[in-house]
This record gives structure tokens, sequence and C-alpha cells, in this order.
């Protein structure tokens, strides 16, 4: 519950995130009851809600945006709904500037799925993620690997496990406020800073 305020204080501490990768305008994808908000990130000009509730078509496709309409595209736990991550990160670079930046949140095989498929606790889950070179569950999105072969720039990739319980292992530890995730950001390259 609330995945992106748990990340906020935790964010807001962070240089990165206040100072290069939540500047300027902003498309908050799958956005719903707990949006990016503005007035947490002084750099930023702008942030656009992306969400069904408001009707907005598909967050996969993002067919009503233009192509590098902004600076960066803040997702948290809306990719694993979606039945093709690879083409989703495709179109949500799309619509960011080059060098812009994806900022995004999905949840752990393992952490958050407790290597169980379909999911425990959110049948709409289409699709689970991992670091790890080897996914527990069949079908495991390996994180690193689509981030590769989308040819991006890597610039951060965490394991969030604050307040995570071994012992609860089997219970929605994010319900008891815990963090059960991968955050990763990705810069769009830019082709006139190429050598």
């Amino acid at each position: 519950m609330d995945e992106q305020s748990k990340s906020r204080v935790r964010r807001i501490k962070d240089w990165r995130f206040t100072n290069r990768w939540f500047v300027g305008r902003g498309l908050d994808v799958g956005s719903g009851p707990d949006p990016l908000k503005k007035e947490d990130w002084h750099k930023v000009s702008e942030i656009v809600p992306y969400d069904v509730a408001l009707g907005n078509v598909n967050a996969q496709f993002l067919p009503e945006i233009k192509d590098s309409e902004f600076d960066f595209l803040h997702s948290s736990h809306c990719l694993e709904h979606l039945s093709n991550p690879r083409a989703a990160l495709v179109n949500w670079l799309r619509v960011v500037k080059p060098g812009g930046f994806v900022v995004c949140t999905v949840p752990d095989e393992l952490l958050y799925e407790c290597g169980r498929w379909p999911s425990l606790f959110n049948a709409d889950h289409k699709v689970s993620f991992t670091l790890r070179s080897r996914p527990i569950i069949p079908g495991s999105v390996n994180l690193t690997n689509l981030l590769w072969r989308l040819n991006v720039d890597v610039e951060h990739v965490e394991l969030l496990t604050e307040g995570w319980d071994p012992a609860k292992m089997g219970q929605d530890q994010t319900m008891m406020g815990a963090e059960c995730s991968i955050e990763f950001v990705a810069r769009r390259p830019n082709p006139a800073c190429l050598w």
C-alpha cells in the first residue's frame, strides 16, 4: 500500500532524485491514489498523472502522449500489471526527451511474491521481476537483462528491503510498511552526446 509514499523519505534524502532524476516536467504512470507530488521535488515544474482511473487509455503504449514530451517518467508498481513490460519500457522511454529518465519501482519475485505464482497478493499481476541470474518464478523477468537489451543507460538499480522480515515470508509485508521491491532508473540515450 502507498508504495510511492514509502519511498518518498528515502528519495528526498538522495541528491540524485532531488537534483538529477526528478527535474523539469514529469509523467507519473499508474499514479493512482498515491501519486508523485510536485511539492516534494524543488526542481520539478509539473507532474502529469496518468492512470486508468483518470480515463487514460493504456499505460503500456501511452497513445495520447507525444514522443519526447517529458523530462522524466515515474512509475511505482504499475509495470507488473502490464502484459508486455518490454513494450511498456520502450514506450516509456519514447515519451521522455533524449537524456531524460524513467524512474520505476516493481515488486521483487521473492520479497513480494514469495517465490510463488500466480501472485498470492495481487491477482492482477501479469509478470514478476528479479535481479537474480536464475529466476525463482518461471517466466519472471530478469530486470538487468531487460534493461541491457533496451540499450539504455542504467543509472541506478537497487533491491529495496527496508522493513522486510524473512521470518514473515509468505505474508504481504507491504501491508506492514515494508518495501519489497526493485527500483531502477534508466536514462534515454542522447545521440547528441555520443562521441
